[in-house]
């Protein structure tokens, strides 16, 4: 958000009554909230589908891997075959992801 938008939002908040910016005080705490618990949430998931990788990585080496949560709902040689699968075992929004064994060293050009 930039500095101008912040600064119209407080100079109209200045207009508000005391209980007014008492409720809008509740709902920015109950927002922080919210998203603090999504972003414990997204990274409790994201840590249980890095043990699903490390735990399965060499069944799956070489293949590209579908999850929903810590679930494997699809698998290919192609990110297009397993992200097809996980479309047809119900995943809206699977993780996609190449698995590579222990030993595979990977470049990113650097």
């Amino acid at each position: 958000m930039s500095v101008e938008i912040l600064d119209k939002i407080k100079e109209q908040t200045a207009v508000l009554s005391k209980q007014e910016k008492s409720a809008l005080a509740n709902y920015l705490l109950n927002q922080t909230k919210e998203d603090n618990l999504k972003k414990s949430v997204n990274e409790e998931m994201q840590r249980r589908q890095l043990e699903w990788l490390k735990a399965n990585r060499e069944k799956y080496a070489g293949q590209y891997v579908a999850l929903d949560g810590e679930t494997l709902v699809g698998q290919g040689a192609t990110i297009k075959e397993a992200k097809k699968q996980a479309k047809q075992n119900g995943a809206e929004n699977p993780f996609l992801i190449r698995v590579f064994s222990e030993e595979t060293i990977v470049s990113a050009g650097l």
